[in-house]
C-alpha cells in the first residue's frame, strides 16, 4: 500500500514527467544570461505551472522569463492575467499589472499595492531602490542598504560601476539608460559613500517620469528636458554611459569622446587621451578582470558589462601607438583579446587589432559614394566585397590626395619602387605604375592606357593605409547608403568563400558547405554536392560542376587571366587567355555574387601579410584557384587587393 502511495504522490507532483521545479530567474542586477536560456528556462515555467499553477512565485519567474526572452505583448499580458485569474489582488497580480505598465503613474500604484501586501520580497528589492530615488529620496539610502546585503550585486558589478563613476568629472551628470545598471550605481554612493557628487538621470525612468526629470535636472540648473541633453546645443559638461544605445545619442555621435566607462561632449582644446589614459590606469580598479577573488559565474553582471572595456582600451592603445611605446600596446591588445575571447565580437575585435595602426586624421574630401555603394556586392552578415580588384584610377587618386594635402611619410612610403626590375619591366611599369607625372598627363588628356586595370606591386601596408583612408572618407560623406562602414582586407576564409560565389553558402569553411550545382552545362537538373567529399577548384563549378576544376571551358578556352604557353589557342580563335600581362578588371565573368576576376589577373590580399588568394597572369591554372594561396614578400607584380567591407552601423 506504501508503494501505491509513492507512485501516486509522484504523478501528483509532476516529478515522473519531468516538470520539477525551474531554476528562479535572477535578476538582471545580478545575472545576465544568454537569450536562448531565458527562452528555454520561459518554456520550463510554462510546462510547470501549467501542472502547478498555484506557485505564486512562479508566476513571477515564469513573466521575467518571457520579459527577458522578448516574448511580445499580448504574451505578456496572458502570463500576467493568468496569474491575476489564480491570485486576485495579490501581492503577485499587483507586481506583473506594475510590470506590463512600467514606471508610468499608473504603474506605480501598482507597485505601491504590491509593496503593500508584501516588502519583503527579494524580488522587488530593486524595484523598492528606483521608488525611492523616484519619489522619496528619504527612504533611498536604507533601500540601497538591504540590496546590497541581500547579495544581489557581485563584486564585478560594482568594480565595474565604481569605474564608471570615476569616469565623471566633479559634479557631472552621468546619463544612464538600463536600470540594472543604474541601481548599482545608488548603491555605490548611498552605502559606500562613493562619488554622491554625481548626478544620476536614467533615460528608462525620464520616458516615463517628467516630474523626474525636472527634480533631476534642476539639481544641475542645466536645463528641463532630455532632449537638451541629448542634442548638438547641449554644451554643458555631461557624460553618457556606455551602455546607452545608440537611438539615444545619434544627434550628437560625432561629438562625443570616450574617457573610460563613459563619453563626453568634446571640443578642439579637450585632451580626451590624457583624459582616458588618467581614468583608466590611475583611478579605475582593474585587477577583478583578471582575477576572480569571489567565483562569481561568468554571467554575473560585471563580467558580461566587461566587454565595454574594450572600446577605451583600444583608444588607450592608440594614444600609445602614436607614442611608439610598443610594450605597453601589446600589453593592452592582450587585455583586449582576452576580454573578447567569450564575446560575439571577437572575431571583428580581431580584425580590428590585426589591421590596426596609429590612427591618423585624415582631410576629408568628396567621394562618389554613389558608385563605391553599388561596387560592394552584398556576402553575407553585414560583409560586402567590391565587385572589381582596386583599380589604377581609384589608387592614384589616393596617391595624389596624399602628395597635395601633405600626407608625406605616408606617401613616400607608398610610392611603387621599380628600381630594382629589369630594364624591360621597368619599361612596362613606366607607364603602369603611379607617378606624379602619369597622374598629371591622366588628368589633363582624360584618358589613360592602365586607369581601369588593377593596382599591383603595393605593400600589404599600403593595402591597409588605402582602407583607412577609404573608410574615414566613406563614414564621413553626407549622401552614403550606411552610417558606418570598416574597409579592410579579408580573412582567408572570407575570401574563399567570396570567391567560390555561391549565395546559400552556410559557413565561412568551404569544406562545411554543400552546394546545389548542375552537373553539365545546359538544362541538366541541380544536384547536391557536399564540399567535404569533393574538391572545387573555380567559381563557375554550379553551373557546369564537370568544369568546377577546369581552367577552361568546352571549347578549350581560358576562364580567368593565368600563365599559359603562349603557343596555346582555343576554337574561338583566342591566343592563350587572350593576355601576357595584367588585364583591365571585369574582363571575364563574374561569379555568382558578382565579383569579377577572382581567379587569375592579380592575386589578391588577405589580413595575412605576405598572403595572397587565387593567383594571377604569373601564375599557373593549378596556383590560381579559389583555395590558392599565393606566397610574396614586399611588393609584387602578380599582386593586387580586393577592398571588403563590414557594416558596422546600418
Amino acid at each position: 500500500m506504501k508503494k501505491i502511495f509513492y507512485i501516486v504522490t509522484c504523478l501528483c507532483t509532476g516529478v515522473l514527467f519531468g516538470f520539477e521545479r525551474p531554476e528562479n530567474v535572477p535578476s538582471k542586477i545580478t545575472e545576465i544570461r544568454a537569450k536562448t536560456w531565458y527562452q528555454e528556462i520561459s518554456q520550463s515555467w510554462h510546462q510547470y505551472l501549467t501542472e502547478n499553477p498555484s506557485d505564486e512565485d512562479g508566476w513571477i519567474n515564469y513573466f521575467k522569463a518571457s520579459v527577458y526572452a522578448g516574448k511580445g505583448k499580448a504574451e505578456l499580458v496572458t502570463i500576467a492575467d493568468k496569474a491575476k485569474e489564480y491570485f486576485p489582488d495579490s501581492y503577485t497580480s499587483h507586481y506583473l499589472a506594475f510590470k506590463m505598465e512600467g514606471w508610468s503613474d499608473e504603474g506605480v500604484q501598482h507597485l505601491m499595492s504590491a509593496l503593500a501586501i508584501n516588502d519583503k520580497s527579494d524580488y522587488t528589492l530593486e524595484d523598492q531602490l528606483i521608488l525611492a530615488d523616484l519619489i522619496n529620496d528619504s527612504e533611498r539610502m536604507a533601500t540601497s542598504t538591504k540590496v546590497f546585503h541581500a547579495g544581489l550585486i557581485h563584486s564585478s558589478t560594482l568594480n565595474y560601476t565604481y569605474n564608471l563613476l570615476m569616469s565623471v568629472n566633479e559634479n557631472g551628470l552621468l546619463v544612464t539608460d538600463a536600470l540594472h545598471t543604474t541601481v548599482p550605481i545608488w548603491v555605490l554612493q548611498d552605502v559606500m559613500g562613493i562619488r554622491k557628487d554625481i548626478t544620476i538621470l536614467n533615460l528608462e525612468l525620464a520616458e516615463e517620469q517628467e516630474a523626474y526629470v525636472t527634480k533631476t535636472l534642476a539639481k544641475k540648473n542645466i536645463g528641463s528636458s532630455v532632449n537638451h541633453l541629448l542634442s548638438k546645443e547641449n554644451t554643458s559638461e555631461i557624460f553618457y554611459a556606455l551602455t546607452l544605445p545608440r537611438r539615444h545619442l545619434q544627434e550628437i555621435e560625432s561629438h562625443l569622446y570616450v574617457v573610460g566607462l563613459a563619453s563626453t561632449n568634446g571640443h578642439e582644446s579637450f585632451n580626451h587621451f590624457e583624459k582616458l589614459k588618467e581614468n583608466m590606469e590611475e583611478k579605475f580598479l582593474m585587477d577583478y578582470l583578471t582575477i576572480d577573488f569571489n567565483g562569481e559565474p561568468k554571467t554575473a553582471t560585471g563580467n558580461v558589462l566587461s566587454s565595454n572595456y574594450i572600446v577605451p582600451l583600444l583608444l588607450l592603445k592608440d594614444f600609445y601607438d602614436n607614442l611608439n611605446n610598443e610594450e605597453r600596446s601589446n600589453q593592452l591588445k592582450q587585455q583586449i583579446l582576452e576580454l573578447s575571447k567569450d564575446s560575439q565580437i571577437k572575431t571583428r575585435v580581431e580584425l580590428l587589432l590585426n589591421g590596426r595602426k596609429t590612427p591618423r586624421t585624415f582631410k576629408v574630401v568628396k567621394l562618389d559614394t554613389k558608385s563605391l555603394d553599388k561596387s560592394m556586392k552584398p556576402i553575407k552578415n553585414k560583409i560586402y566585397a567590391s565587385e572589381v580588384e582596386l583599380k589604377n584610377s581609384e589608387f592614384w587618386f589616393f596617391m595624389e590626395y596624399l602628395r597635395t594635402n601633405g600626407y608625406t611619410k605616408l606617401y613616400e612610403s607608398a610610392y611603387p619602387d621599380i628600381s630594382e626590375y629589369d630594364d624591360l619591366t621597368k619599361a612596362l611599369l613606366f607607364n603602369y605604375q603611379y607617378s606624379p607625372a602619369n597622374a598629371t598627363s591622366v588628368k589633363n588628356s582624360r584618358s589613360g592606357n592602365y586607369l581601369d586595370y588593377p593596382v599591383l606591386d603595393i605593400t600589404h601596408k599600403t593595402a591597409q593605409a588605402y582602407c583607412e583612408w577609404l573608410t574615414v572618407q566613406y563614414n564621413a560623406q553626407e549622401k552614403r547608403k550606411f552610417r558606418k562602414v570598416l574597409f579592410r582586407l579579408p580573412t582567408k576564409e572570407e575570401w574563399m568563400i567570396s570567391a567560390l560565389g555561391y549565395k546559400e553558402f552556410t559557413s565561412w569553411r568551404i569544406e562545411e558547405n554543400t552546394i546545389q550545382a548542375k552537373e553539365l552545362e545546359g538544362k541538366s537538373a541541380y544536384q547536391s554536392y557536399n564540399l567535404s567529399e569533393y574538391q572545387i577548384s573555380y567559381p563557375w563549378g554550379r553551373s557546369a560542376w564537370s568544369l568546377r576544376n577546369s581552367i577552361v571551358n568546352n571549347k578549350d578556352c581560358y576562364l580567368a587571366n593565368v600563365k599559359v604557353p603562349e603557343d596555346v589557342v582555343c576554337a574561338a580563335g583566342i591566343k592563350g587567355d587572350g593576355y601576357t600581362f595584367v588585364s583591365p578588371v571585369a574582363t571575364y565573368f563574374a561569379n555568382g555574387f558578382g565579383l569579377y576576376d577572382v581567379i587569375g589577373n592579380v592575386a589578391e590580399m588577405t589580413q595575412n601579410e605576405g598572403e595572397a588568394m587565387g593567383g594571377s597572369w604569373n601564375h599557373e591554372a593549378d596556383e590560381s584557384t579559389i583555395q590558392s594561396m599565393n606566397e610574396y614578400d614586399g611588393s609584387d607584380i602578380s599582386v593586387g587587393f580586393r577592398l571588403f567591407m563590414e557594416v558596422i552601423e546600418e
